[in-house]
Formats: structure tokens, C-alpha cells, sequence
């Protein structure tokens, strides 16, 4: 009888081991809905960040996109969006704060529209994005415009807009285009290089000029 006991209790034993072994804590922390919100790595299975060939968890989720507005996916500074294609609209005169200084989000492709008179004169920035195009329809809208390392194109239609200067910098492609009254005075667009310079704006027409993949 205590022979029959003891083997019972290591069958359970065992079978409890077992059982225990084989549960998987699956976390809220490390959901995912794409590789991408994995570290390297991991991939994302099942809606969660896993060792690649394994069904362990074992990785926090890394979110690379920029703060949310209202919950629908577009950065905060964004008054709309395209989450397929990252591309971002920044409309001065459809609920976006043009007031102060303009920062397009990192990692996108960003459309700032200069639209109302006096807009984006605290300086528009496009560094970090992947294209860039600044729009300065406004009268007197657009100082102290600086392009990132992506392509940048930047019109000055509005009358006397672009007073203050405007950097091409590193940019792979960057078109300046002063078509407004008394927009661009001299001296205050800065292209790429000497080649690049218009006198009344830049282009990305030579060879040497654009180098966007």
C-alpha cells in the first residue's frame, strides 16, 4: 500500500512540473503589432515580441513613433496624417500651432503650410524627416527655415515671405523657390553649394546638386 502511494505521489509530482514548465507569461508590456516594434532581434508573433525561432517572451516593446495627438496615430504636431506612408501635414491654418517654433516629427515625411499671414516666423525645422516641403503662402509667413539631411523643398509665394534665412545644409536634394513679392531678400538662402545657387532661390537639378537614393 505505501508502495502504491509513493508512485502515485511522484506521478503528480512530475505531472506538476511539467505543467509548470510549459505555461507562457504573456505580457501586456511586450505587445506588438510588427517586427519593427520588437528590439532586434525579436519578432513579433501572435502579437508579441519573441526570440526569433522561440515562443518566449523576453523583450520590452520599443516604440520608435513620436507622441500621439488624440490616439490615432499621427504626432501631436501633425493636424493630419497618413500612417501607411509617414506623412505628415502640418496646416497652420487647419489646427495646427504655427505661433511658435515648428518641428516636423523625426522619420517623416512632412508638409508644413505656411498659410496664414505671419506664420512660421519662430523658425520651421526639418531635421530628422525624410523628405520636406515648407509651404509659405502667407504674407510674411516663413523665417529661419532649416532643412535635415532628406530632400527639401521650400516656396515662398506669399508676399514677403522668407524674410530670415533660409538653409539648405546637408540636404540630399533642396529646391528654394522665391516667387513672391519681396520675398528672399539677398543674401538670406543658403543652398547646398555655389552650383546649387539660383541668386533667387537654390536647385536640385545638377548632378551635383541631388544625391536623394
Amino acid at each position: 500500500m505505501k508502495l502504491v502511494l509513493a508512485i502515485g505521489v511522484q506521478v503528480v509530482l512530475v505531472f506538476a512540473l511539467a505543467t509548470s514548465c510549459s505555461i507562457t507569461h504573456k505580457s501586456g508590456d511586450f505587445a506588438c503589432t510588427k517586427t519593427s516594434d520588437c528590439n532586434s532581434g525579436r519578432d513579433c508573433v501572435g502579437g508579441f515580441c519573441v526570440v526569433s525561432g522561440t515562443e518566449d517572451i523576453d523583450a520590452p516593446v520599443v516604440h520608435h513613433d513620436a507622441p500621439l495627438a488624440d490616439g490615432n496615430g499621427c504626432p501631436a504636431q501633425c493636424s493630419s496624417c497618413v500612417i501607411a506612408t509617414h506623412s505628415c501635414i502640418i496646416d497652420c491654418q487647419n489646427g495646427s500651432n504655427c505661433n511658435g517654433n515648428v518641428a516636423c516629427p523625426a522619420g517623416w515625411a512632412c508638409d508644413v503650410k505656411c498659410d496664414a499671414d505671419n506664420s512660421c516666423r519662430n523658425g520651421v525645422s526639418c531635421a530628422g524627416t525624410t523628405s520636406c516641403k515648407v509651404e509659405c503662402s502667407g504674407k510674411g509667413s516663413c523665417e529661419d527655415v532649416v532643412c535635415g539631411t532628406g530632400r527639401c523643398d521650400v516656396e515662398c509665394t506669399g508676399q514677403q515671405s522668407c524674410q530670415k534665412q533660409i538653409v539648405c545644409g546637408t540636404s540630399c536634394g533642396c529646391d528654394v523657390r522665391c516667387q513672391g513679392s519681396g520675398s528672399c531678400p539677398d543674401q538670406q538662402v543658403t543652398c547646398t553649394s555655389v552650383a546649387c545657387d539660383l541668386g533667387a532661390g537654390c536647385t536640385s537639378l545638377p548632378a551635383t546638386c541631388h544625391t536623394c537614393p
